[in-house]
């Protein structure tokens, strides 16, 4: 009996929308806690925690949070909005109920409408760089490679009529001499195979091998407008798309970064072929970190017996623009909500980004409970001094 292929499982990513459902913090925040109360949390004993970039422009979030939630909210975060699971026991120690507010962070310059990049107004001039710089320094050495790439690969179309791409060896799994490490091309994708299924070229060259294009790949090309040169044609550039390539490497990173990488690899064609790959990875990255940290909290015992609300989003940094102050908006992707008393039906399964927003805009921005931090500061500078000693 013949072996039966194996299926293909494919992972897929789902549609994260951004446009309309961006929440100012100064909003996100009292909403946020108004609905910590409608789930039954008990005001004065929620502890927040939070799983945000160490940049400074984090800061005003977690100053609200503070406001909001009357205490200064726990670090539950690595760098690029990662979570630490092993926190998980000492947060819930830390309060009757839990909140934890993961969001990994993307720059917005509201004078370009770019993403991925912010103004530091602590710096000389008018300096620009990226935002979030961990998640840019994790991708940029596949964006070198797809970049190098789309430079070497060539399409081109002969007298005779045929429809030729040239490939740099680098870039191609030989069955002899597979790729090790770096951009490797879905050759099958794009050429025409033999009768018996084999990929053979039809020119050989010192640093790379001419393949007839398939059929169905000349009409994909076609169908954009493109007209083939001849010659040595021209280089493949923007046609080189995500399903045509995949990455092949050892991992770059030697730090708690290495979990950012290992979000991202599968997904990186994904996120270097799109208009704003820093924007796409952390959206990436915002969805493999709640489907592991809603995994690592099920299979856990640390919040047994406790209220906890797990939001998940995108937080975006606006500069400074005009008159206008730098601020964060928080764009919501999903929650996972444990009760400790029976819990609904309708928290079996996360709330999904369209019902997380509604739960979060059916609620007040108005918050009898938020402290005032200048009043609070001003009565720790009126307390008594303490007569701090070392018992012998």
């Amino acid at each position: 009996m013949m072996n039966e292929r194996k299926p293909g499982i494919i992972r897929d990513i789902a549609p994260f929308n951004v446009r309309g459902l961006a929440i100012p913090y100064a909003e996100f925040v009292p909403k946020l806690y108004n609905l910590c109360k409608s789930l039954g949390f008990e005001s004065g004993y929620i502890m927040p925690s939070r799983a945000f970039c160490s940049d400074e422009n984090q800061g005003f979030p977690i100053i609200l949070i503070s406001k909001h939630f009357g205490t200064f909210p726990f670090d539950h975060g690595r760098v690029g909005g990662i979570i630490a699971t092993d926190r998980h026991g000492p947060h819930a120690g830390h309060g009757e109920d839990s909140v934890i507010v993961q969001a990994s962070h993307v720059g917005y310059d509201p004078a370009t409408s770019v993403f991925g990049y912010c103004r530091r107004p602590k710096m000389h001039g008018d300096c620009i760089s990226s935002s979030c710089g961990k998640i840019s320094h994790v991708i940029q050495p596949y964006l070198d490679q797809y970049i190098f790439a789309r430079q070497r690969i060539f399409l081109h179309r002969t007298d005779t009529g045929d429809h030729l791409i040239t490939v740099k060896d680098s870039f191609i799994d030989f069955d002899t001499k597979p790729v090790t490490d770096g951009l490797v091309l879905r050759l099958h994708k794009v050429v025409k195979t033999t009768a018996d299924n084999r990929i053979v070229p039809v020119a050989t060259h010192c640093t790379s091998h001419t393949y007839e294009v398939s059929e169905d790949f000349r009409k994909r090309i076609d169908s954009t407008g493109y007209t083939w040169k001849g010659g040595v044609g021209e280089a493949i550039n923007g046609h080189l798309c995500a399903d045509l390539f995949f990455f092949r490497e050892n991992l770059h990173e030697t730090d708690d970064s290495v979990l950012l990488e290992r979000n991202l690899i599968e997904f990186m064609p994904v996120i270097v072929t799109h208009k704003s790959p820093a924007l796409k990875a952390a959206k990436i990255n915002i969805q493999m970190e709640f489907a592991r940290t809603v995994e690592s909290i099920r299979r856990g015992t640390d919040y047994e017996g406790k209220n906890l609300l797990y939001v998940a989003g995108l937080n975006i940094d606006i500069s400074a623009y005009q008159n206008y102050p730098e601020t964060t908006y928080f764009v919501p992707w999903a929650a996972h909500v444990q009760l400790k008393d029976a819990c609904p039906t309708e928290y079996i399964h996360p709330l999904e980004q369209e019902q997380l927003y509604t739960k979060l805009m059916q609620q007040s921005t108005i918050n009898a409970d938020q402290i005032s931090l200048k009043d609070e500061i001003d009565r720790m500078l009126r307390a008594p001094r303490y007569d701090i000693y070392t018992p012998r």
